[in-house]
């Protein structure tokens, strides 16, 4: 295995501008640096290592590594190795991945016109002890997503943070065999979204102060649909009462801060011993796709939620007026007279199922304090029913 070395540490020039009361830090493009990068990225053969140097590197167009398999792209550390696209001119993403056995370890990317990191249509993805962040803060101007696989399979994401994505800080979508683990998503939208996966696993993770905690969705119209089985689990859910800073249009518009868990057109979905602590607005909603009254077009699509085990989480609500920027968090207002709650389902049923519980929603609670409802929202609201005892039906089969 080659060890290729891609530069001496360059001394960084800050520039410091007095026109205004805010000071703002300005790299030079350090070309030298990128060069020797994207030549090695070019040339690199499986089993290559380019290592990245300590310091502060502002570039102006993306790195990418197209179709060559087993590569490792590390810096010396996560606090250590930081690449600045803030002056970006070409492209939008920072690092842009189309190979197979692609590991990304120690190092941050920040401040990327569109997405930090994209990977796409690789198969045996490792991102480990890696930070994307837009410095200044949540803007509807910042990159939709910081750490954003799609089209993989096998993706593991450990020890990671993302920060302040104007979609989601930590996605996976469309993809198979799915890890995220001991990471740190806050002040995004969404702090980690799972989206039309099959087979994923959320554990160990801390989800603070975004939008919206931890989404588990399965939208229509994408080229791979009706994503199941999912495991969100050991994760602390925490004060997620960040105002939505989406771009108009996108659909994780749609959530009201003080959001802890969507599972939205989700199947065979666990949730289990998370703290979910401190949202305004709920703690957990359970819905089809069909509340969000947004049409699709793919005959195959499911747009219901089913077979969902909801267990032995901890939930603490916040004591405050729900959100009512958002539909969602209007209609908790309204109907529970601005009252935050625990569990929400939306209790829209696939009219070929039938029963008592038709789409096998699991709900196994200590149930002093919760507060729960299936809001009927089918039928405008109107008979909101608070009596959880049909949902305890057990661990799903």
């Amino acid at each position: 295995m080659r060890n290729i070395y891609t530069g001496l540490l360059l001394s960084v020039l800050l520039l410091w501008s007095c026109q205004s009361d805010q000071e703002k830090t300005v790299l030079p493009v350090d070309t030298e640096l990128y060069s020797r990068l994207q030549e090695a990225l070019i040339n690199a053969r499986p089993g290559d290592v380019i290592d990245i140097p300590a310091g502060t590197f502002a570039f102006d167009r993306p790195l990418s590594l197209d179709g060559i398999a087993n590569v490792t792209i590390q810096g010396a550390g996560m606090n250590e190795t930081i690449l600045s696209f803030q002056g970006q001119r070409i492209g939008a993403e920072g690092l842009k991945i189309t190979a197979d056995s692609v590991t990304i370890q120690d190092l941050t990317i920040l401040d990327t016109k569109g997405d930090c990191i994209k990977i796409q249509d690789s198969r045996g993805v490792t991102l480990r002890n890696v930070k994307t962040a837009w410095s200044g803060g949540a803007k509807e101007s910042n990159g939709g997503y910081g750490i954003y696989p799609v089209a993989c399979t096998d993706v593991l994401i450990d020890n990671c943070e993302a920060g302040f994505a104007s979609d989601a800080g930590i996605y996976v979508g469309q993809s198979v065999n799915v890890v995220v683990r001991n990471s740190y998503a806050y002040q995004n939208v969404a702090g980690i979204e799972i989206e039309n996966c099959i087979n994923a696993e959320v554990y160990d993770c801390r989800a603070e102060n975004n939008t919206g905690g931890i989404l588990v969705f399965d939208l229509p119209d994408l080229p791979v649909v009706n994503g199941h089985t999912c495991r969100v689990y050991r994760n602390k859910i925490i004060d997620n009462n960040h105002r939505n800073f989406a771009p108009e249009g996108n659909i994780v518009g749609i959530i009201p801060p003080g959001t802890g868990i969507i599972l939205l057109a989700a199947k065979k979905v666990e949730v289990f011993d998370n703290e979910i602590i401190g949202h305004k607005t709920f703690g957990t909603a359970i819905a089809s796709y069909q509340i969000t009254q947004k049409p699709w077009s793919s005959e195959e699509y499911d747009p219901f939620s089913y077979d969902i085990y909801i267990h032995d989480n901890v939930y603490q609500r916040k004591r405050a007026l729900p959100d009512l920027t958002k539909d969602f968090g209007k209609m908790v207002n309204l109907v529970f007279g601005g009252k935050p709650q625990d569990i929400l389902y939306d209790g829209i049923v696939d009219e070929n199922r039938t029963g008592p519980n038709p789409m096998n929603i699991c709900i196994r609670q200590a149930t002093e304090g919760l507060r729960f409802a299936n809001v009927d929202a089918a039928n405008d609201f109107k008979s909101v029913d608070k009596n959880m005892a049909v949902y305890d039906c057990g661990q799903l089969q």
